[in-house]
């Protein structure tokens, strides 16, 4: 069901980590002209102040250059961190590790945005069932019958600059979603209990039956 391995960086990977560099360094100038913008609306801001100091003058300045101020130390952090970002994403491209969890499905049961965790799939494969999902499948609607998650890697395996999920072969529609809150019976089963520790064991979705006949009396 379930096969993990790693490899090099495909042509694919590579062109979709330049994309990403292409996307960040074009924020880059356009973060340069919003400091610049903020520290002359600042200056601006004292001169009002020091020849109008009327009271209601001064607080409502105060309170816009209190926002502005916050978001000036963010871009800042960013204006510090772009350029190392860049380089060491250059970097991965020519030294980066892929790791790939490589899953084969048969048939699948979807659960809407699922504690609100992204969507959620229930996978079934030669009479086995796990289930995935959450912010690292968003976007993800509908499957087809093998899927690859893909983390990109640094050398030395400690750090991620890039994941996605891949989908190949033939679309499959959902066994049934999931599209309201899940039942208190389906938390409290054993099944989900099983589910929930993201391993395969066997079962079908068969197995949620029950559940889904009292989803569609909600």
């Amino acid at each position: 069901m379930i096969r993990e391995y790693e490899r090099k960086l495909s042509e694919k990977d590579k062109r979709i980590l330049s994309k990403e560099i292409d996307e960040t360094a074009f924020y880059f100038p356009r973060t340069r002209k919003s400091i610049f913008i903020k520290f002359v609306t600042l200056f601006v801001f004292v001169l009002v102040i020091y020849n109008y100091p009327k009271l209601w003058i001064i607080i409502a300045l105060s309170l816009v250059a209190l926002i502005m101020v916050i978001l000036l130390i963010s871009e800042i952090k960013d204006l510090i961190r772009i350029p190392k970002f860049l380089k060491e994403k250059f970097f991965i491209i020519e030294t980066g590790i892929v790791k790939v969890k490589e899953i084969s499905i048969d048939r699948y049961v979807k659960i809407n945005s699922y504690k609100d965790e992204g969507d959620h799939f229930i996978l079934e494969y030669k009479d086995q069932l796990i289930m995935l999902g959450g912010q690292e499948f968003e976007g993800v609607r509908k499957l087809k019958n093998r899927i690859e998650y893909i983390d990109v890697l640094d050398s030395s395996k400690k750090r991620g600059y890039h994941s996605r999920v891949d989908k190949f072969g033939k679309s499959i529609e959902p066994y049934y979603v999931f599209k309201k809150k899940l039942s208190e019976e389906l938390f409290n089963s054993d099944l989900w209990i099983k589910l929930v520790e993201q391993e395969p064991f066997n079962g079908k979705l068969e197995d949620l039956d029950l559940y889904i006949e009292m989803d569609k009396k909600k």
